[in-house]
């Protein structure tokens, strides 16, 4: 049996945010050849729930990059933030104007004001950072807005912190200096660690989080030997997927700090790449 980690954005979902037809009955396939296929996305556990039921797919989750595992009801790790921590994140976060959201066992809590305080500093960038279009900013925050599970909040005080179970900060700007600094800023902490699945996001979890971390756990639950591991993915906070996994294949549109520690480089997102990759290099 193998165990195949298959990143979502970029990766098996399209740009418009679809599982396409051949993904599906490609995934479907390798289960029914007894390989376990399992999600492992920085997207919410909500958010990846109804993905997989949209679509019909049932398999193990990763959320939250590598923050949570569950399957059928069953959570078999959750690695949550301390509040405190948080607390400490959300202030640093706020005193330089950033957009933030808290991921938590309710949803992803946002504040009712950040698709506004996105707008507003896509004006004041764009002007000097011509590297991105209105457009696709504009696109970047309806996606932001379209995640299943999202529950808006006025203030910090409407987490509970023990009820809640924050796992995973996200920090989202267009702003590359602001964000610049604040990862200067966090970077030096030993009780958090930093991924990001792209130029614009911050993504931070417990120490114990990385999509890494979560497929070895994940392995070692059912069983599968390390040289079973197949890795699929596209951004950077993949490439701690890649350095567990035995089988290490990258998308066509993958970053070239992940391609370059692949051992198969398959087609883009928007060609089937993960229908290709399953039918040809397993």
């Amino acid at each position: 049996m193998k165990l195949i980690a298959i990143d979502l954005d970029g990766t098996l979902l399209s740009r418009s945010g679809v599982i396409s037809e051949a993904n599906q009955q490609a995934v479907r396939r390798r289960q029914e050849m007894g390989d376990l296929v399992t999600f492992c996305s920085g997207r919410s556990i909500h958010d990846m729930e109804e993905l997989s039921k949209r679509n019909q797919l049932t398999c193990p989750m990763l959320s939250g990059n590598g923050a949570i595992a569950f399957y059928e009801n069953e959570r078999i790790y959750y690695h949550a933030m301390p509040g405190e921590v948080v607390r400490e994140l959300w202030e640093i976060t706020r005193s330089h104007g950033a957009y933030v959201e808290f991921y938590t066992n309710k949803g992803v809590r946002v504040f009712r004001s950040g698709a506004d305080l996105l707008m507003h500093e896509l004006a004041e960038v764009l002007p000097h950072d011509q590297s991105f279009t209105r457009e696709w900013a504009k696109r970047e925050i309806e996606i932001q807005n379209e995640q299943f599970g999202l529950t808006y909040m006025d203030s910090m005080e409407d987490i509970d912190f023990d009820r809640d179970e924050v796992y995973k900060v996200f920090i989202y700007s267009f702003d590359r200096q602001k964000l610049h600094r604040l990862r200067k800023l966090f970077e030096p902490r030993d009780d958090i660690l930093i991924t990001a699945g792209g130029w614009t996001k911050i993504e931070i979890g417990h120490p114990k989080a990385s999509k890494g971390q979560a497929l070895k756990q994940l392995a070692e639950h059912y069983g599968v030997a390390a040289e079973e591991i197949v890795a699929i993915g596209d951004n950077l906070n993949d490439i701690s997927m890649f350095q567990v996994a035995e089988t290490r294949i990258a998308m066509g549109n993958a970053v070239d700090a992940l391609k370059d520690i692949s051992t198969h480089i398959t087609k883009d997102v928007e060609e089937d790449g993960v229908a290709y990759a399953l039918e040809n290099y397993l």
